[in-house]
């Protein structure tokens, strides 16, 4: 189908087999052929989601939910074969734990339209099916389904006007955290010639940290980490037990050290296999040498968090010195360099002078 201003798209396209029943908790698998044509009208169901931002009640307006999470989405300006575009497919964020195709903000008309490139965005598991250390199942399983969804777009995007020697993949927060991690995955060599990872965030697991943490969600249904007690919980109820663990981290400290100051308990998991390194450690030792790579951050992300907690403008010198002594690399504190202090103020606030809004401030979160 077209859209209003004459792109075509094709939405809910399986790039994977639904990872339910016996599939679930298990690495993607190809989607089986079809006889016919086939619906390509809707997005496809997204996958379990966190009740961060209500995103499990925009999931469960999806009535159609049979498991089939991962379908992926393509814009092309021009859907004949061998027009030879260049191909851009987007990952979403979401701190690991929310995240679909299907929304509004993704929408690829205009990108696809304007930029001349076909457009991919696609659905991966997020939370406790995706990313999860469970004893049974292969570590992130989240990224291995964008790695079957990239050798899908290798295999056929041809057919959608696209080539598939040009490439880029990009992704913000969660989106390029799991770029970051795909630079340095065996899997994914070959897969993409270009990279644009925005705000990506620090966060990637040691297997005992994750097997830890994966142990607690378990606990709070009243079972094991393993695929064999957590396939019993239907996969809507499953993400429940991940946000009663992030929201009480702090009890946490003594055994998860920094990441007990986050509200955010998934991350990629350095398990040797499937992410061999943390992604700074590969890249510096070579991996992705042939991937162009453009990384930056996202000016003044987190003050949508701060507006959203009610804490816009309250960011005062002790907080951002706790806030150094907790979270930068030389736990600087308030007694370290000045610079840092201002990068932190600016990270939360934009460059300019002081924390907090003021009347003359560039910052003021209510410019009415």
């Amino acid at each position: 189908m077209t859209d209003r201003a004459g792109t075509a798209v094709f939405r809910g396209i399986p790039f994977a087999e639904p990872p339910v029943g016996p599939l679930r908790f298990g690495a993607p698998r190809p989607a089986r052929n079809w006889d016919g044509v086939r619906d390509a009208g809707r997005y496809g169901p997204p996958p379990p989601q966190s009740a961060a931002f209500g995103m499990d009640a925009l999931a469960a307006g999806h009535a159609d939910d049979d498991g089939n999470w991962l379908t992926l989405n393509v814009w092309t300006p021009d859907p004949g074969p061998g027009a030879g575009l260049p191909v851009m497919v987007w990952l979403y964020g979401g701190a690991y734990v929310i995240g679909m195709s299907g929304l509004p903000e993704y929408d690829g008309g205009l990108l696809a339209r304007e930029g001349g490139v076909v457009l991919v965005t696609l659905n991966y598991r997020v939370g406790i099916e995706g990313f999860a250390l469970i004893e049974g199942a292969p570590a992130n399983r989240g990224l291995l389904d964008q790695v079957a969804a990239l050798e899908w777009v290798r295999d056929n995007i041809h057919a959608f006007g696209g080539d598939p020697d040009r490439v880029t993949v990009f992704g913000q927060s969660a989106g390029a955290g799991s770029l970051a991690a795909l630079l340095a995955m065996p899997r994914a060599a070959g897969l993409f010639k270009r990279a644009i990872a925005q705000s990506v965030p620090g966060t990637f697991f040691s297997p005992e940290l994750a097997a830890d943490i994966a142990g607690e969600f378990a606990a709070e249904l009243g079972l094991r980490p393993t695929v064999g007690d957590l396939a019993t919980v239907a996969p809507g109820l499953l993400p429940a037990a991940g946000d009663a663990v992030g929201a009480r981290m702090e009890r946490y400290a003594q055994r998860w050290g920094v990441l007990a100051h986050t509200s955010i308990p998934l991350a990629p998991v350095v398990d040797g296999d499937v992410l061999p390194a943390a992604p700074w450690e590969a890249l510096a030792a070579g991996a992705a040498r042939d991937v162009e790579l453009v990384a930056g951050h996202t000016r003044d992300e987190y003050r949508l968090f701060m507006a959203l907690d009610g804490t816009l403008g309250e960011v005062t010198e002790d907080r951002a010195a706790s806030a150094l002594r907790t979270f930068s690399p030389g736990g600087s504190g308030g007694s370290g360099d000045s610079g840092d202090k201002e990068a932190y103020r600016d990270a939360v606030f934009g460059p300019g002078p002081g924390p907090g809004p003021g009347p003359d401030s560039d910052r003021d979160p209510d410019p009415d």
